[in-house]
Formats: structure tokens, sequence, C-alpha cells
């Protein structure tokens, strides 16, 4: 791998842990950055890592060496139990790996299950015998390395070559010279289907706050990519012999069959349907109205499609560009990512991450499920358009034209 390869992957990727380091023990062995270049070392002892929008610029942070910056932790400090914490601390981590060409995080002696899915994120832990075999600079490259050189096409080939040797020996043995008789692909299969879906397809572990009900309309709009009524969601619950007034407690586990409602277009919907709901960081999202842009007798018109989830649930960026806000009555606080000809815009936010004009990672959190204008219930309303200076519509003065987020994804996934 070449030496700038190298480079560009640890200036855009490289957040790493220290375990059982001093700060002391650091002071000569951080590596020094090349000019215009910082580093941030993190220790977790810090109440303002568990603020929202804690760190908005580089220069607030205090000195440690010439080319590192620290977040220092106190004495006696103690890891909140709050989720809303925990995501705050997440979201924090997130923009400053935008900010820094390298973060080290300390981390104790023994592992705590606070900080496990933050040292799970490191691109490799560090402890202070390995300084004994290198410097910190050239351990990080080695690191860089192993992981990106198995992902060739040449180094996979040589690894099973082997593997693929005893299967072309053991292959002949395999075929058979007189394939028994094929059914008809054109058989009713009814009856295999009845046999087969009496296990349980869906094991859930119930939650604090989680319903049956939620969980019917989730498994619903999963497997058949259905928007559930009353009725559905209480027949998929007898199925399993349960109704939404079943006496469960949180820790309960739930075996569950797959839901098995007839919808002719569920193949070609369940990508879109996968990639909206998957956008809030609820496990148990799903789509509660779907894009009607002609109004009728029983429907009304819906300009975008409605996702169900729990109040304060994170709405994560589906790509990278620009952030542009508005609110108004109807709407209540709203925010647009867009990028060259298209955007998505999410409404009915309960809180907003970003501001006018603030450049968006796919993936970072940029706003949270609530309540704010006409809703009857916590949920985000996700409208796509087609930026356009003859749009009908506009946002911080973005003027678009509006389209069904279904076909909206289907150029989506040709970008």
């Amino acid at each position: 791998m070449k030496r700038s390869t190298l480079d560009l992957v640890l200036d855009t990727a490289c957040f790493f842990g220290l375990r059982g380091f001093e700060r002391a023990d650091l002071l000569g062995a951080l590596p020094v950055l090349p000019s215009g270049k910082s580093g941030l070392l993190v220790e977790f002892g810090n109440a303002s890592l568990f603020e929202r929008n804690a760190f908005d610029g580089t220069e607030s942070f205090e000195n440690f060496t010439e080319t590192w910056k620290i977040i220092s932790g106190s004495e006696g400090f103690e890891y909140p139990n709050e989720t809303e914490k925990w995501v705050n601390c997440y979201a924090n981590i997130s923009a400053l790996k935008r900010k820094f060409a390298r973060i080290a995080v300390l981390l104790p002696v023994k592992k705590n299950e606070h900080i496990e899915n933050i040292e799970k994120s490191c691109i490799v832990v560090f402890e202070k015998k390995d300084l004994d075999v290198a410097a910190l600079e050239d351990l990080l490259k080695l690191k860089v390395a192993e992981a990106n050189i198995q992902k060739t096409p040449l180094f996979l080939t040589a690894k099973y070559a082997w593997l693929l040797t005893i299967l072309l020996c053991v292959l002949p043995f395999f075929i058979l010279s007189q394939p028994d008789e094929q059914v008809s692909n054109l058989r009713n299969i009814a009856s295999d289907v009845r046999k087969y879906s009496e296990k349980s397809d869906i094991v859930h572990v119930l939650r604090e706050g989680e319903t049956l009900t939620q969980i019917a309309r989730f498994a619903i709009g999963k497997y058949n990519s259905l928007v559930t009524t009353e009725s559905m969601v209480r027949e998929y619950l007898k199925s399993n012999g349960l109704t939404p007034e079943s006496k469960v407690k949180t820790g309960d586990t739930l075996k569950l069959k797959l839901p098995t409602f007839d919808n002719p277009h569920h193949k070609s919907m369940q990508s879109a349907w996968g990639f909206f709901t998957g956008l809030l960081n609820d496990s148990l999202s799903y789509i509660t109205e779907l894009y009607n842009v002609t109004e009728t007798a029983t429907k009304r018109r819906h300009d975008g499609i409605d996702v169900g989830a729990r109040r304060g649930t994170r709405i994560l960026a589906p790509f990278s560009g620009t952030a542009w806000t508005m609110e108004d009555e109807r709407g209540g606080l709203m925010i647009a990512i867009a990028r060259e000809k298209d955007l998505l815009i999410f409404m009915h936010c309960d809180q907003r991450f970003y501001l006018n004009g603030q450049t968006v990672i796919e993936g970072d959190p940029i706003a949270s499920v609530g309540t704010s204008g006409h809703t009857t219930g916590p949920h985000v309303h996700i409208a796509a358009g087609e930026i356009t200076s003859s749009g009908s519509r506009s946002i911080s003065g973005v003027r678009y034209r509006a389209l069904d987020p279904f076909e909206w994804f289907l150029s989506y996934q040709q970008f």
C-alpha cells in the first residue's frame, strides 16, 4: 500500500484507543502531526461530552502538546445512565472525527460496559507494552495496512486457494449422472407455506416502552410493505395467540410468525421501505402513511410519507449534503438535506442539530422525532424533491418540485 494512501486513510478514519495509559505517559508518545493538522486526546470523565452539540470549534480546546488538543476528565466522574446522554456523546464524537486528523481516547485498565460501543468503533486499541515494539504512528499505519490489504482480490484469492482446490476435488462426487425428475414450479405450494410458517420466525425481547401493537405494525410493514390498520394488527397478533391487550412486560421474549398479508407490490417496495424506516434510529420504526397525490372520498392528499417512531428518536442523514431549515404552523420544525439536484425534507421535528448552510455527512444525526406542527403523535413526515428554479415549493430559498419518495428512491439507488 502506498504511503499516500495510508496517510489518507489515517487522516479520515483514525479513531483509536489507549488502554491503561496515564496522561503523562503520552507526552512523548503521541505522534507529531504535519503543519495545519491536529489531534485530540479524549478523557471520558468530562460532563461536556454528554451535552448536546458541546464542541463547536477546535480553538476552544486545551492544548496538550504542540499538535494535540485535549478534553480533560475530572476525578470522581460518574457515567450517566440516561440513554439521551449517551446519544449526545456518540454524536459529539462523530462531529469531532471530522475536525481532527487523529483522535485518541483514554480507556480504563478494566473494560467498562458504559463505553463498550465506543471502544468497538476504534480502529485499534493499544496498551503500554505495544509502544515497546514501535512508535505509535508506525503501529497505526501497520494496523491500517493490515485491515485494507486483506480486502484486495489478490490477497483473498491466495488466502482461500486451498479451499477452492478441495471443492474441485470433491465436486464430482456430488454430481448426479441421472438427476431425479423435477417437480413443476407451477405446482400449488400453499400447503408447504402453511406447514413451514408454523415455526417462530421473529424473536424479539420486549424493551421498556414497547407495545405489542407497535411490534405488530413494524413486522407487517417490514415483511409485507403494508401500512397497517387496527384490524390487521389484531389479526396478526391473533395468529400468534395474542391480542393488543395481552399482558407482557419488559424483558419478555416474544416468538412470532412472519406476517403473511398479501401485497403484490411488496418486492418492488421493500428496498425503499427499509431505506426510509432505517433513517430513524429506532429498531421498530414503521411507515404509517404513503404518498398520495390525488385526494379521494376515502383518502386524503399526502405529499410525502410518514414514519412513526418514539419521540426523541434520532433522524439520520440519508446522504452527504447541505442542511436547510424552515418552520411553519403545519410542518413544524423542518430540516432538509440537499445535494446537487435532489433533496429530502424531514418535518415535525422535536429538535434540529444543524443550521442553514452547514455541511452534513451521511449517517449524521440531523434532528429528532417530535410532534411540532400539525400531528396526531410522534412521527416524521418525509418529503422528496427535485431541485429546480421552476419548482413550486421552497425551503430556505431552495426551490424544488415535489416527488413521490418511493419514486425518488429508484433514482437514488442509481446515483
